[in-house]
């Protein structure tokens, strides 16, 4: 009996210990999520593609210089190769930025753990393995050996955090078709040497390891903004905006994701967040544009991120950005700062213009003026300022500025009928580093009804108008066109009103309008028509 006791409790103690395991110990797998350490530390055959990523923020111990690096290692076979190496480095202090990316073939890539020998071509042998004492590898530690053109590093990590796992279970879905299994070291302490441009030093800092491997890949795939944080309270940041083909970010889980390492218990997993670009940069070439600063909101985390020089880019296998950021802001009632990464594989375009209403060369009777853009994305948000000239483009005159709708009322008031007028419209992002321009090229004419209006029996008449009680009769020439729907505006651009309107039709060509309870003054009430065609007439509602 005793024995048999025993023997329950050695057992049931090692039920408990497998179940108490900590993070660094091997082997580790996560409550809840499809990943096992230190195996899916190494290669996954039968993926499509893979990589290991790892950034750094570092101080030298002689000059006490700021520097940055990141390199990583893509198994995604093509061209008689194994993959490719990207590896960069980054003076903080001077801003000189050195980026390579060259071929790679792997002598060992071990599927057990982290061990990575690589022949980089033209580059010599370069490796990224895990530490061992003895026999048996230490957890989450590695050692890192590489070196291109203008530098190198050999550096040892050592993990401070346990892994965050992304979306929870560390596998979900990415973009329009794509699945990644996905997770994060988002603190290692390191220590060790670097070369750049010429000078070797001592160095130590902090670093960030990401891991994927799956159908996603960002060599052929839906562009994005990636993004890694790493706070002074202790709180890390994994974020990812994708664009569509249509350079939008749709607001689903598959191209919206967060996840936030809070504390050693605690994670947070979210699509919905707030993330706005606020300013915009050029390349130094002039050839592409990317945002430089994003304001970030969720709950009472409420941080900037801005990347720190315009010339951190990749120009191999395609351009795009990778560079060091600083993060500022607050998380609660306390303020904090931080370091980060960014990877922009979306570049931005000046936004393009088109009027629709009115055309080039044709009478056009005051109501809404509408434009078109030919290129929208997301991300960039964009206002408006519309302008009108009567003296061939000498001076302009406003009628609307900072608006955001891509239509604004004007009545022409004091313009008489028969004048030409010419037409601009300013498109800008928030900072103005992204502005488009369109101008009419040949005038219209204001007060005669425009060509298609004729075609479409325009609005003839409004009794009462003005109204004292906001409620008016509006005919139409043709008593078979009908009207479908009404849409009300006020007279200022700035401010387009829209309001569900108590209209009704009451015979053939007639539409009443009961518009009791609105302010004083001068309206325009936009009909559309059975017919397809559109008027506007204007509305007075007396005092």
């Amino acid at each position: 009996m005793k024995k048999s006791l025993l023997l329950f409790a050695f057992s049931f103690y090692c039920i408990l210990s497998a179940n108490a395991q900590t993070w660094n110990q091997y082997p580790y797998t996560p409550a809840g999520t499809n990943l096992t350490f230190p195996a899916d530390e190494g290669y996954h055959p039968g993926e499509p593609v893979e990589w290991w990523y790892t950034i750094g923020h570092v101080t030298g111990a002689t000059s006490g210089k700021d520097y940055s690096y990141m390199l990583t290692y893509f198994y995604y076979p093509q061209f008689g190769v194994d993959g490719f190496r990207i590896f960069n480095l980054s003076d903080d202090v001077t801003e000189t930025f050195f980026a390579e990316t060259l071929p790679v073939n792997y002598n060992t890539i071990a599927q057990d753990h982290l061990e990575i020998n690589a022949n980089v071509i033209t580059a010599g042998t370069e490796q990224w393995v895990t530490r061992t004492e003895g026999v048996d590898l230490v957890p989450f530690s590695y050692h890192i050996e590489a070196a291109q053109a203008n530098g190198s590093i050999n550096l040892d990590y050592e993990p401070v955090k346990r892994p965050l796992i992304l979306d929870t279970t560390g596998f979900f879905y990415q973009g329009a078709t794509g699945y990644t299994y996905y997770y994060s070291q988002t603190m290692l302490n390191v220590s060790g040497s670097m070369t750049i441009d010429g000078v070797t030093e001592d160095v130590s800092g902090t670093a960030w390891i990401d891991r994927q491997w799956g159908q996603f890949n960002p060599n052929n795939g839906e562009k994005y903004e990636w993004f890694c944080v790493q706070l002074d309270n202790g709180m890390d940041f994994n974020i990812w905006n994708i664009f569509n083909n249509a350079n939008q970010i749709p607001d689903l889980p598959t191209y919206r994701l967060t996840s936030i390492y809070v504390d050693e218990t605690h994670d947070i997993n979210t699509h919905e967040f707030q993330f706005d670009r606020q300013t915009f940069v050029y390349t130094p070439d002039s050839a592409k544009v990317y945002p430089q600063q994003w304001h970030f909101v969720y709950d009472s985390i409420d941080i900037v991120i801005t990347t720190l020089y315009p010339n951190s880019e990749v120009s191999l296998p395609f351009r795009f950005y990778e560079g060091t950021t600083s993060v500022t802001g607050m998380v609660g009632n306390t303020p904090v700062t931080g370091v980060g990464f960014a990877e922009l594989l979306h570049s931005y375009s000046k936004p393009i213009v088109n009027t629709v209403v009115p055309a080039d060369g044709i009478s056009w009777a005051p109501g809404l003026v509408d434009w078109e853009l030919s290129n929208p994305e997301g991300g960039r948000d964009l206002w408006y300022d519309v302008e009108y000239s009567v003296d061939n483009k000498q001076t302009w005159n406003n009628i609307a500025t900072g608006i955001t709708d891509t239509e604004a009322a004007w009545d022409a008031a004091g313009i008489n009928y028969g004048t030409e007028v010419w037409l601009r419209i300013t498109a800008y992002s928030i900072d103005h580093t992204l502005t488009g321009k369109y101008e009419t090229q040949t005038p219209f004419k204001i007060g005669a009804v425009g060509i298609d209006d004729v075609a479409a029996l325009s609005i003839a008449s409004v009794y009462p108008n003005p109204s004292l009680n906001g409620n008016f009769v509006i005919t139409l020439n043709d008593e078979m066109v009908t009207p479908r729907a009404v849409q009300l505006m006020t007279l200022q651009g700035k401010q387009v009103l829209y309001k569900t309107l108590n209209a009704k039709t009451v015979e053939g060509g007639k539409i009443e309008l009961q518009l009791s309870g609105l302010a004083a003054g001068t309206y325009l009430a936009r009909v559309e028509m059975s017919n397809g065609k559109t008027a506007t007439v204007r509305l007075c509602i007396a005092e």
